[in-house]
């Protein structure tokens, strides 16, 4: 399977698991009577057990006495009396993911939204039943039996595994970045830089400000073989025409301050590595068809390959292809020549008639 299908199977997989999450809230409001689908608390009473007796008996040794090792014995009380606040970190560090989460999954798979082609499925899940978005089982444990190894394992309602998160490296990783990968929104920069670009790009006075108009200025318009504006005239309802000029995109892409502009922009994404192959996998690729490989390293030549992408997808996006040109108008009639010929004729009897 190719780079570009697994992507797409997972982003599938993904829509899938967001389906399945409306599914649930469109239901929610049908169900207020209904007790079944309760929400099952996490046990943590469970999982601590075990290290309570061990932290009583070690804890005992050590202030009788008695411990064969109390450098190690100590260690482990304070292991044990440490993970309660890995709990508490964790939670709260999956209450600020999932909160960015439910903002993210409304624009999944565009700027701003959730990475839908990266972000493996099983995440994807665990993440909306961490969130309380999707029913589920959370479950927590100490892998090995160790204190530091503690994860929470999620599962369907159905009992089938998801995802297991160690809860050490879920705060690690909050330390930099969330839980998941967004894709950056690089919307206002866009708009920025084509209001401060009014010689490509044509704007108009609205109240007290400049707004565009979605045209180009003069220099940025196509010119035909005689020099003259090229125009194509099109309907619009009715008789009604009206004509548009093309929108000449390699003089755009030629130009110093564009490629000045998209250089500035295209640079600030790659600041974040994995958000840019999330900007690339989600947003490039419906232009060029091209895909990266979710949290590799991009190398010098991905990230030049990045900057000419992204101007090959702002010109093709971002920019318009035709623009109207003057006042709508009715169409002209064209007369067949049969037609001009019978009006001769209605003409020429008519003259006769009159004599």
């Amino acid at each position: 399977m190719s780079l570009k299908e697994q992507l797409l199977k997972n982003k599938a997989q993904n829509l899938q698991n967001q389906f399945e999450v409306s599914t649930q809230q469109a239901r929610l409001s049908y169900q207020l009577g209904d007790e079944s689908d309760a929400d099952v608390e996490v046990n943590y009473d469970y999982l601590y057990e075990p290290f309570i007796h061990e932290y009583a008996d070690l804890q005992l040794k050590l202030d009788n006495g008695t411990s064969k090792s109390p450098a190690y014995d100590r260690q482990k009380v304070k292991e044990i009396t440490e993970s309660v606040n890995v709990i508490k970190n964790a939670l709260e560090n999956v209450m600020s993911n999932t909160e960015i989460w439910s903002t993210a999954v409304i624009m999944a798979g565009n700027q701003g939204g959730i990475d839908l082609m990266g972000t493996p499925s099983s995440r994807y899940k665990a993440i909306s039943i961490l969130g309380d978005f999707l029913k589920g089982i959370i479950r927590i444990v100490a892998v090995d039996d160790d204190i530091n190894k503690l994860a929470w394992e999620v599962y369907t309602t159905e009992g089938d595994f998801v995802e297991r998160m160690f809860l050490s490296k879920i705060n690690k990783l909050s330390e930099t970045q969330n839980m998941f990968v967004t894709i950056p929104d690089v919307r206002a920069q866009n708009i920025d830089f084509k209001k401060t670009s009014n010689e490509i790009f044509e704007t108009q006075p609205l109240g007290d400000q400049q707004v565009l108009t979605g045209g180009v200025t003069e220099s940025y318009r196509k010119i035909d073989k005689n020099g003259d504006l090229e125009l194509i005239t099109k309907p619009v309802r009715g008789n009604i025409v009206q004509d548009f000029y093309t929108i000449d995109k390699e003089a755009i892409g030629n130009s110093l301050q564009f490629n000045t502009e998209m250089k500035a922009i295209s640079s600030g994404i790659l600041g974040d590595n994995d958000g840019a192959i999330a900007f690339n996998n989600n947003i490039l690729s419906t232009v060029t068809d091209y895909f990266l490989t979710p949290s590799l390293a991009l190398t010098f030549k991905d990230q030049e390959k990045f900057k000419e992408d992204y101007k090959t997808w702002f010109l093709e996006k971002e920019v318009g292809k035709i623009f109207p040109f003057g006042e709508a108008r009715q169409k002209e009639i064209e007369i067949t020549q049969e037609e001009k010929e019978e009006a001769v004729a209605v003409d020429k009897q008519a003259q006769e008639e009159m004599v």
